[in-house]
């Protein structure tokens, strides 16, 4: 995202929040266990934040403690609270060997801080000498942290930075040694405005309405010239480090350091390891340091670097009191050229600090010829290079080849410089680890590889959490054939309803398999036909989800709850930004439908589908190309592969498009436009499109073509701005907002039935309006219906 984006993001205005729980009407589906809502899976306690970005379990470097992290979100405040409890080791094993106690370990210390977003425990990582944890501590993506220190040993959490500074990252040794970069943001401070309410309604009111209206009357100076360029100047993002307890600003040649990415502070807390652009690329690049796939957007190109991301960088390290600076590779780090595998690992140094481990980079060949990345390891004293493990061809949703490792993290075993380890993922988003050691030839040769391997132990006891796709998370410890329940931090879920899930499985029109979650009512009636809700972008059969996946737009058994079932599609099996992206998509799509009509679970009149982030494109693609017959959509914050967007973004996202169409919208390529860009067709629409921006105005320029041109076109559509700059929802009442919207949405076209709450009027009023326009369009529109869905020899319909 863009610093502009950012900016942006962080305009909102205020209005309407849904703040009733939906499906509070549904009678009880299995004797006294109520049915369960978006306030029920907003309340669950998770051990990951929304948005799946893990916050792993820790041992302390002396094995004494283990902290565990998890997230939780008050409805009744309106905030996300987030913990660490600590436990003392040693009563988990007591625990485990005397298994005739009921009576659970206590951790010794529960440190929680509260906010209107999360996480706010960001980054947090144990001190060497394992007095205490240091971490970010502030609310959301964009809001401002500051450098704070847990004390285990007095439980009282103490500032590090001063909180004026905005921090992004940081890398501790002790509280004498640490590193933290800082954002100059001042023009923040200006810009925030207050947020009152969880969403806007968008229907009805003009583009130039909604995007100025909160900002025309303003005296800040710089208000008015954010208003009058819609730039603004990227702010600073300054290196300070404390060397034996002095704060200073790290200097090279005079200038402020702008480190790119995490960073890496030595042993000894005098150098640093960490990415810096590189200002001008070097010609032999272009070919010496090529994408994964020749065909892809993301390459390096020659010269001055024009702020496109993702940016051309390189490892260096820094001494911090002189200043002094290396490359260690004297090539490009691998996300440059559209790797994205290891693009959130991060560089680590041996014990000894003679060895650096660099998750992804290009090296030099020995024959100066095209190279491919790798996990590389650096000798200082030898000044050697030598590649680990290749890095996988993956996009930059995280899919992976069959075979290939996405590499989450790679780091020293014990810290010795020739024993290496690398986490990863599968393509089946399984984990686990590879074991690496050094020859005295200096080449790394694997040891062992272990899938779903836990790497949460201490000597022989270990701490993991166990969950599948039917069974909520709990702690787990295990010592030696000893195996039992830590912590469950879910008990309220014994009393909710919380339908059945199970893993489906089909296969598209071309033959590709297909992997999803299809959930269902808990009085599902074999036989009985249901709506159906397809969810999209990605589906995880190893973890608990209520939502499905993500918390935005997301709702499946809270959708089950209203009877309704719902499929979570996985997305492993496209590739992205090419020209079949969007129609392998909707194959998967429709051949779900298809065979979920002929399994005699669906009725084949009320099928929905949701889109979120990329699939928004793939959805209105099949809104306006598909065959099968959609009766309600909605879409939340994402490309549209528009010409407006290509317009109004530039740079990567230009480049993104012109890769999904096939070429830029100008003389020949405009033809290519007018028949693969969704929003050249919304003519061809015939479903209820509820259409949800995040923030003002990047959302909103991303979703106001295809609600402009269906509201022109007067077909029915609903605009909402949801009042926030997050992507991956996490404040309370904006995921009411959010996951309420849709389920009132598709109960409204999926079943006919309106939640009663007086606070919900309005909402129906205007969507009864819709389905008028709808209906009346339907009778004087001549256009023939699409090719409908065989119900099957079992239908009654």
């Amino acid at each position: 995202m863009t610093l502009l984006n950012k900016f942006n993001a962080i305009l909102l205005v205020a209005g309407l929040v849904w703040l009733s729980d939906t499906g509070s009407t549904v009678a009880l589906a299995q004797g006294t266990r109520k049915p369960f809502t978006v306030a029920d899976d907003i309340g669950m306690t998770l051990f990951w934040p929304v948005g799946l970005t893990p916050q792993e379990i820790q041992f302390s470097p002396d094995g004494t403690y283990v902290g565990i992290y998890t997230e939780r979100g008050r409805v009744d405040l309106n905030r996300v609270e987030d913990s660490l409890r600590f436990y003392r080791s040693r009563d988990i094993e007591e625990f485990l060997d005397h298994s005739g106690s009921s009576q659970l370990p206590s951790p010794t210390w529960v440190m929680t801080c509260s906010d209107a977003e999360g996480p706010i425990i960001n980054g947090w990582r144990w001190l060497p000498d394992s007095s205490g944890v240091a971490f970010l501590k502030g609310g959301g993506i964009f809001g401002d942290k500051r450098l704070v220190f847990a004390d285990l040993r007095k439980k009282k959490i103490e500032p590090l930075t001063a909180p004026t500074a905005t921090v992004n990252d940081f890398d501790i040794r002790d509280r004498q040694h640490y590193v933290y970069t800082v954002s100059v943001m001042d023009i923040l401070q200006k810009l925030r405005a207050d947020r009152q309410a969880a969403s806007i309604v968008g229907t009805g009111r003009s583009f130039a309405e909604l995007l100025l209206t909160p900002f025309l009357f303003s005296d800040d100076p710089r208000t008015r010239e954010l208003l009058r360029t819609g730039e603004v100047p990227p702010p600073p993002n300054h290196l300070w480090a404390v060397v034996g307890g002095k704060p200073f600003e790290v200097k090279v040649n005079g200038a402020p350091v702008a480190p790119y990415g995490r960073v890496a502070l030595s042993p000894d807390g005098q150098y640093l390891v960490m990415r810096k652009v590189v200002p001008d690329v070097p010609v032999s690049w272009e070919t010496l340091y090529p994408p994964p796939d020749a065909s892809s957007p993301y390459h390096i190109t020659a010269g001055r670097q024009q702020q496109v991301w993702p940016e051309v960088t390189e490892y260096v390290r820094i001494h911090l009191q002189t200043g002094s600076m290396q490359s260690l590779t004297d090539a490009p780090q691998s996300l440059g050229a559209g790797w994205f595998s290891a693009r959130l690992a991060k560089a680590t140094w041996s014990n000894d600090g003679q060895a650096i481990s660099l998750p992804g980079t290009f090296l030099q060949s020995e024959d100066h010829g095209p190279s491919r990345p790798c996990v590389a390891v650096v000798e200082l004293e030898s000044n050697t290079r030598s590649c680990v493990e290749m890095l996988a061809g993956s996009s930059e949703t995280g899919v992976v080849r069959e075979g290939d490792h996405f590499v989450k993290d790679v780091r020293f075993i014990d810290g010795d410089r020739h024993h290496l380890q690398v986490s990863f993922s599968t393509r089946a988003h399984r984990t686990g680890t590879a074991e690496y050691r050094s020859t005295a030839s200096g080449v790394w040769q694997l040891v062992t590889e272990h899938q779903e391997e836990s790497d949460l132990k201490h000597r022989h006891l270990e701490v993991t959490i166990e969950e599948a796709l039917e069974q909520p998370p709990l702690l787990i410890g295990r010592k030696g054939e000893t195996t039992r329940v830590i912590l469950d931090p879910n008990p309220q879920l014994k009393e909710i309803d919380l339908g059945k899930a199970e893993v489906y499985k089909w296969k598209d029109k071309e033959g590709r398999d297909w992997t999803g979650g299809l959930y269902k009512p808990s009085n599902y009636t074999p036989g009985a036909r249901y709506p159906l809700v397809i969810q999209t972008h990605g589906f995880l059969p190893s973890h608990f989800l209520p939502s499905g996946l993500y918390s935005t737009a997301n709702a499946a058994r809270e959708l089950t709850a209203v009877g309704i079932v719902v499929l979570q599609v996985g997305d492993s099996n496209c590739s992205t930004e090419d020209l079949v992206e969007a129609a392998c998509a909707v194959s998967a799509y429709e051949a779900a439908a298809k065979q979920l009509v002929t399994d005699g679970l669906v009725d084949v009149n009320k099928i929905g589908i949701i889109g979120f982030s990329q699939t928004c494109y793939y959805v209105m693609d099949m809104l306006t190309s598909g065959s099968v017959q959609v009766k309600a959509a909605s879409v939340t914050d994402g490309p549209m592969a528009d010409y407006w967007a290509f317009l109004s973004y530039g740079g990567t996202q230009a480049k993104m498009y012109t890769a999904e169409i096939g070429a830029p919208p100008f003389k020949a390529g405009l033809q290519q436009w007018l028949e693969r860009s969704p929003t050249f067709k919304l003519d061809k629409v015939t479903t209820p499109l509820l259409i949800l921006g995040e923030g003002i105005p990047r959302s909103l320029m991303e979703m106001w073509a295809p609600y402009a041109g269906l509201r022109y076109l007067q077909k029915p559509v609903d605009f909402i701005i949801l009042n926030t700059n997050e992507h991956v929802l996490t404040n309370p009442a904006v995921r009411v907002a959010s996951q309420g919207g849709t389920v009132d949405w598709f109960r409204f076209w999926l079943q006919d039935e309106e939640d009663p709450d007086p606070a919900k009027a309005e909402q129906y009023e205007r969507w009864r309006a819709l389905r008028k326009m709808q209906q009346g369009h339907a009778m004087s529109c001549a256009r023939p219906e699409l090719p409908r869905i065989s119900p099957g020899p079992d239908s009654d319909t």
